[in-house]
């Protein structure tokens, strides 16, 4: 059994279509098919199911694809960790991914990396929801990840708590008065609002706490980032509900209202997500000395209400 096999195997489960998975692995399709069809010869069954194209997996190749998953990694890890030892530098690709409340916090410990590592080049993966940064971190498509806590689950990663996310209004000039100190639950349905699609946690937690208060905020408009309803905002006719820490660098904004939202207060929980595992690859453990220092970070703090990193040794879960 040799790793590319492995390699060729685990981008068609990724892929899910030969030309795909064939051109992420630079080789011909024909090349990866036939890697494939050798290595279940070897191990004696079946694992793709094939007709004019990919199938699926078979029962089978869903129960190797958890294997070959974690061989490739083991074998990333370790190329890594020796590289590391060699030069006395760490190098490498660190992935990370982030629910959209997350993104500011996880451009930070991007940049905290860096300025730690300045071999490691990092790729960051936003618009995602939590369920699907866990599922990537289990694949080990992702080093680590932001999430909601309350989508971590599982003694095979470790969540680290970081603590809540403040949210705030941000609006386009006139919409509220000049003067105005703070906007309330009730104020939002006075404008025009974009917030976060109703399927994505921090939707739903802004939802419930509005219920909890005997509010309905109805938006006009829904998105799937702070991105977007940014855009709106700039157009010059909405208003937004996003995290606080994505408008720390337009807090002097001419174009924009930043108002505190009150009455009731919205705030998102956060954690970083990591796969378990002992020893734990060189990459992850650099990932939580860069998350410590944004948290521990004052012009950071303000922002998010940070709860202590825990020892990577003793995973926890929600």
């Amino acid at each position: 059994m040799l790793l590319t096999q492995l390699q060729y195997f685990v981008a068609l489960a990724r892929e899910e279509h030969f030309g795909r998975a064939a051109a992420a692995c630079f080789v011909s399709p024909s090349t990866l098919s036939e890697a494939i069809r050798k290595l279940e010869i070897e191990v004696g069954v079946p694992l793709v199911r094939r007709g004019h194209a990919f199938e699926g997996l078979t029962a089978e190749g869903e129960m190797a694809l958890t294997w070959a998953r974690r061989l490739v990694a083991d074998q990333a890890a370790l190329t890594a960790e020796l590289s590391a030892a060699a030069r006395g530098q760490l190098s490498g690709t660190a992935r990370l991914g982030t629910i959209p409340a997350g993104i500011a916090v996880a451009t930070a410990v991007v940049s905290e990396l860096a300025a730690a590592h300045p071999l490691v080049q990092s790729t960051l993966q936003t618009g995602l929801n939590s369920e699907d940064v866990v599922a990537r971190v289990r694949a080990f498509e992702l080093d680590a990840g932001i999430i909601h806590p309350s989508a971590a689950d599982g003694p095979d990663i470790v969540t680290v708590p970081l603590g809540d996310v403040t949210n705030v209004v941000v609006a386009a000039p006139g919409l509220f008065d000049e003067n105005l100190a703070a906007v309330s639950g009730r104020m939002l349905s006075e404008v025009p609002l974009g917030l976060l699609a109703s399927d994505m946690r921090a939707r739903q937690i802004a939802d419930e706490t509005w219920r909890a208060a005997g509010l309905e905020v109805r938006p006009r408009v829904e998105a799937d980032s702070n991105e977007a309803l940014f855009s709106l905002v700039d157009s010059g006719l909405w208003a937004a509900v996003v995290p606080e820490p994505a408008v720390a660098a337009r807090l002097d904004d001419p174009s924009i209202q930043v108002l505190p939202l009150v009455e009731p207060a919205v705030s998102t929980p956060l954690a970083v997500v990591l796969p378990a595992g002992n020893p734990a690859p060189v990459l992850v453990r650099a990932l939580l000395p860069a998350t410590r220092a944004v948290t521990d970070s004052p012009r950071y703090a303000p922002r998010v209400r940070s709860s202590p990193v825990p020892p990577t040794s003793r995973p926890h879960t929600s």
